[in-house]
């Protein structure tokens, strides 16, 4: 069951809450045109209705017992897995539901009690089906083979092969009914982060550039763009500093989340939290290693690129935290409504051909898309859905080129699960997020250049190529630090280590210092930055990020060349879905990720679009 969102890359570097002007102040929900409110009773109309399906899961679960015991011959497995798959989609359905109710409104105590109840339906159904894969898993490998190829259990081939993979790693009935009781336990450091970030934290205000006294929840990305260092720095320390405040909590909770993920993967036999956690998408430990070397042996063009921001802004010292989302290139263009973003976003995908813009229009326009902020709404963005519901986008739309970006990036998840939802059978529909990452930032490469070849000024093309600079920049250089940030703590806790808020703030700091050069100043506040990213609760999630858009930029070349076989392998990659292993799927795009080769091929556009930049400033 796919339950964890599809959250934006795009502005994760920053994790600002962006919003739409509001008299300095963030509407309420009832404030919003419903024409910009997603439209969630597509699934249910009432909670009523929420409910009713609830108690229907609810018997559905204790139905399935019947099958503990007997799935030992392909007649009972193949029942089974009908059943599960029907009780599944509605798990889907329903947990999808509570949570976008819960997520538009996060005070709504009404969408808080359904997120609770469907929590513990799910614990209960965790804890009351564990036997259902060891018992699968107690079989031979050839009989699960045998499964794989059984003509009454279509399109479960690849789930029977991953599963036979998957059987050293398989615990007895007891061990797996302990480790899905404790799952509910084990989220309480997530739960944690989350009660902080968005209920206890205090968040402070600032003045504005004009004087004006405003909140950082809604000001904070406006601020921190700011012409003027002592807005930003002072935006900077009021962000930053609620976190330090309660530094110790806030570690605690990160260092439970390590804990909990090193205690599964000791559970299953793994040597590594890592280990354990790449193997779902059958990745070596290696692979990500080399990742983060390539990063590391590519760190020169990245301090050149802080260079050149200090020179451009002017700063005499060396440049800070609240220095790195100033704009160097003054934008060229004015705010950009949604509905003008809607038509940017359409045009600059046109290469990749005429149902899939017809298919994004209509997603659009089809009540998939919550655009505005709103009080107590889940900052950021992300796409969500089930097998049984369309997609759905969040988004906090601004005005800005980033927000134009981020729906960009968030309708190609969306079209990613329209198409396999609508092609694969629900077994292979659910694809991971490591494929997911390629789907949204090969739409977000696409548009960029092509705004970039069609600019009609210097100073217009001189913006543009510094957002592709900043896009890599967020996506690739500090996602990585991000992954090797989540790999030392790992290691740190794995190897005995004490680890409270002080070597955090120290480990963060490092690599600050490593990542962005001689002129990058590394503020002690600064060492919280990390407090900052709920990522880090995902469990070794960020390097599909980076990942993803070295895949995208692959991609969107052979898109913008007009390459018409690359063209329909990457259309025929949207709708794969889940039916094979992420590096092997895009094998047929030309993409190999079993190699460092698209990290690096990235950092050359980096280093590439940095030449182009530096010869327009001279011309």
């Amino acid at each position: 069951m796919k339950f964890k969102k599809i959250v934006s890359s795009a502005l994760i570097s920053l994790m600002i809450l962006s919003s739409v002007s509001f008299a300095n102040e963030i509407p309420t929900r009832d404030q919003i045109e419903d024409q910009y409110k997603w439209k969630l009773d597509h699934i249910y109309k009432t909670s009523d209705e929420f409910y009713s399906d609830l108690e229907k899961l609810s018997g559905m679960v204790d139905d399935f017992l019947m099958y503990e015991g007997k799935l030992n011959t392909e007649s009972t497995v193949i029942k089974a897995v009908k059943d599960k798959e029907k009780m599944d989609i509605l798990a889907q359905k329903l947990v999808v539901f509570a949570n976008m109710s819960s997520d538009t409104d996060t005070n709504n105590t009404e969408a808080a009690k359904m997120v609770d109840k469907i929590d513990s339906a799910l614990t209960d159904m965790a804890s009351k089906h564990a036997f259902y894969e060891v018992e699968l898993l107690e079989n031979d490998k050839s009989f699960l083979e045998k499964l794989a190829s059984n003509s009454d259990l279509e399109g479960y081939d690849f789930y029977f092969t991953n599963l036979a993979k998957n059987k050293d790693n398989a615990l007895s009935k007891g061990e797996e009914r302990i480790l899905a009781l404790a799952s509910e336990m084990a989220a309480t450091p997530e739960k944690i982060y989350e009660a902080y970030d968005y209920k206890d934290r205090k968040i402070k205000k600032v003045k504005d550039e004009n004087g004006n006294e405003v909140s950082l929840g809604s000001s904070y990305s406006t601020l921190l763009e700011s012409k003027n260092r002592e807005v930003r720095k002072n935006a900077f320390i009021g962000e930053f500093s609620s976190y330090d405040e309660n530094i110790n909590t806030v570690t605690a909770a990160l260092v439970g989340e390590v804990k909990s993920n090193i205690f599964y993967a000791k559970a299953r036999g793994y040597n590594s939290a890592l280990e354990a956690s790449l193997d779902n998408d059958n990745v070596k430990p290696e692979v990500y290693e080399s990742f983060v070397n390539a990063v590391n042996n590519n760190l020169d063009s990245l301090h050149r690129y802080i260079s050149l921001r200090k020179k451009l802004l002017k700063i005499e010292d060396k440049v800070h935290y609240y220095d790195l989302y100033a704009p160097i290139v003054d934008s060229t263009s004015d705010e950009i409504s949604y509905e003008d973003a809607k038509e940017m976003v359409a045009k600059a995908l046109s290469p990749l051909g005429e149902q899939y813009v017809k298919d994004l229009k209509a997603g659009l326009a089809g009540g998939w898309v919550d655009v505005y902020e709103n009080k107590g709404k889940y900052s950021g963005a992300y796409s969500w859905g089930g097998f049984a519901t369309h997609p759905y986008v969040l988004l906090n739309y601004n005005g800005n080129l980033n927000a134009v970006s981020t729906l960009a990036h968030e309708m190609g998840h969306a079209l990613n699960s329209y198409y396999s939802n609508k092609t694969q059978p629900y077994a292979k529909a659910d694809y991971p997020i490591f494929t997911a990452e390629v789907a949204s930032t090969t739409n977000e490469a696409i548009m960029l250049d092509y705004l970039i070849k069609n600019a009609k000024t210097k100073e217009e093309k001189l913006y543009l190529i510094n957002n592709y600079l900043e896009q890599i920049r967020g996506s690739i250089y500090s996602q990585i630090m991000y992954a090797e940030f989540e790999k030392m703590i790992h290691e740190a806790v794995e190897n005995g280590q004490t680890v409270d808020a002080t070597a955090v703030k120290e480990m963060w700091g490092g690599l600050m210092a490593k990542y962005y050069g001689d002129d990058f100043e590394v503020d002690e506040l600064a060492k919280v930055w990390w407090a900052r990213v709920p990522h880090f609760y995902w469990n070794f999630y960020v390097y599909k990020y980076a990942t993803g858009l070295s895949s995208g930029i692959i991609i969107s070349e052979n898109v913008m060349n007009g390459d018409q076989e690359k063209i329909d392998a990457y259309l025929d990659f949207l709708a794969g879905g889940g039916s094979n292993y992420p590096i092997e799927m895009l094998k047929a795009t030309g993409v190999d990720l079993s190699s460092p080769q698209p990290v690096e091929n990235a950092l050359k556009k980096f280093d590439s679009l940095l030449d182009e930049f530096e010869s327009l400033l001279d011309s």
